[in-house]
């Protein structure tokens, strides 16, 4: 009997997931009867949902932001700078001997810039824009977390009078390499000492203490603590920069063979931004403006936007979903959060719409991402955007039960004991053997907004209420002999 029971669950999961959104006046007649008596039922509940400003959001990531723009869909103005780390391999060498002979005794460097790398923009790529690089003045450490509202320079991790250098440039590069340059050319100073250039000092410490060249740890520490690359002018695009590097440059000298004619030639080294070591964005967004937006239009939509904008809270009626069914399995619940267009839908500037979304308790929001965690089918689940299919144009969560289960077992635990978050995050993905798994998830840092239908209560014309968003759930329970 118990093996049966098994199989019978494990049928009515199949045929529920194949058609969660119809009726199921059809499914008992044609499994109960030929292998127990069981009760199948479906319901809908009204579900509420409300925009939520996020104020900041984790800062871990492996990717920059460096721009300010407007959103032109909201209004909304978002400011992002960003500090990266740089990473040394240990096998990392420089001919020193070879630098004095090429530059009479001297160890100099002949050019030194960052190299900031984007792979995506957004917004006018002609538009001026002009960034500053802050030589940092202590590295941030990693045994701390860090949010994106983080200020650097009220920290003392960074100070208006460290030394830095500023670069004009804009995102119109039509090359395979999309960079632009930050210049570290003019005179450097540390401890009491002037250097020709930043990458003069480099070779200098190198020469004198190739040991703090090792380790990711003495690089930051004695050497270099990272920069901090600043929006000081401009408005109207994004980079999303994939890679920071420091570059430099000097001159080798190649013994001639006959011993007269001797060659210089010019070497290059770098430093790179690397998991390693800490990359974190720094996000100024139109506060007023955002608590407006999710104040203001409540009664139509609710918003999801990044970076760290503003979040949809969900109240899912645990309570009633489970009034009555307190016995029964609750085989699915399905909850599709429809999308509405924007109001200008061709405008190239448009933010993109966000691809995933995480549906995580609230009370566990801060947690779920400070302590890594992978979205588990229990208490976090993640959602696609989808433009066709059943559930077109939305985001659809195929099946919740688990969630509501747990839930309705924290009844009354804390305020926010039956309420979700939706946030948009950024999936990480990697492959073992023939599959394809889940490794990170983070927030989403990218430019990105849409609207959803508000869930909002009302009465329709036979005074029964309905809402825009609503849970549907199914049951199953053996009958009674």
């Amino acid at each position: 009997m118990k093996i049966l029971r098994l199989l019978t669950v494990l049928v009515i999961a199949a045929l529920t997931f194949a058609a969660c959104d119809d009726t199921t006046e059809g499914i008992g007649g044609s499994i109960t009867n030929k292998i127990d008596n069981i009760n199948i039922s479906d319901s809908a509940f009204n579900v509420t949902t409300k925009s939520i400003v996020a104020d900041s959001v984790l800062s871990r990531n492996n990717t920059g932001l460096i721009g300010n723009m407007k959103d032109p869909e909201t209004g909304n103005y978002v400011k992002c700078d960003y500090m990266t780390q740089l990473s040394v391999l240990p096998t990392f060498s420089v001919d020193t001997l070879a630098i004095k002979q090429a530059n009479n005794d001297s160890i100099e460097a002949a050019s030194c810039y960052l190299l900031v790398s984007y792979n995506a923009s957004y917004g006018d790529t002609i538009a001026p824009m002009k960034v500053t690089a802050y030589e940092m003045a202590k590295p941030m450490t990693e045994d701390e977390e860090y949010y994106s509202n983080y200020d650097a320079f009220k920290k003392g991790w960074v100070s208006e009078d460290n030394q830095h250098w500023s670069s004009n440039y804009n995102l119109s590069n039509t090359s395979d390499a999309k960079n632009f340059k930050i210049y570290l050319n003019k005179e450097y100073k540390k401890d009491g000492k002037t250097y020709k250039n930043y990458g003069s000092y480099i070779l200098q410490t190198y020469a004198k203490h190739p040991e703090y060249f090792k380790t990711n740890y003495k690089f930051l520490h004695n050497v270099c603590p990272g920069f901090y690359i600043k929006n000081v002018g401009g408005t109207g695009n994004m980079a999303k920069i994939w890679n920071t590097e420091l570059r430099f440059s000097w001159k080798k000298t190649i013994k001639a063979k006959d011993g007269v004619t001797d060659t210089t030639v010019t070497e290059y080294n770098w430093f790179d931004g690397t998991e390693e070591v800490l990359q974190l964005n720094k996000i100024e967004n139109d506060t007023k403006n955002l608590e407006q937006l999710a104040s203001k239009d409540q009664e139509k939509c609710t918003y999801l936007k990044s970076p760290a904008g503003i979040f949809t809270e969900v109240t899912l009626p645990i309570e009633d979903i489970m009034k009555g069914h307190e016995k029964d399995t609750l085989n699915t619940a399905t909850i599709s959060f429809p999308r509405l267009n924007n109001e200008n839908e061709d405008n190239p500037y448009n933010f993109a719409t966000p691809s995933t979304i995480l549906m995580v308790q609230k009370d566990s929001l801060q947690s779920f991402f400070e302590k890594s965690k992978l979205a588990d089918n229990r208490t976090s689940y993640t959602a696609s955007y989808s433009s066709t299919g059943t559930y077109k144009n939305a985001y659809t969560f195929q099946n919740i039960a688990n969630l509501v289960s747990a839930m309705y077992k924290n009844k009354g635990k804390g305020e926010n004991w039956n309420k979700v978050v939706l946030v948009p995050v950024n999936v990480i993905t990697t492959t073992q053997g023939y599959t394809t798994v889940i490794s990170k998830i983070n927030h989403d840092m990218s430019l990105a907004s849409t609207r959803l239908k508000r869930g909002v209560i009302t009465t329709d014309s036979n005074g029964k209420e309905t809402s825009p968003i609503q849970i549907k759930v199914i049951y199953s329970k053996f009958k009674e002999e």
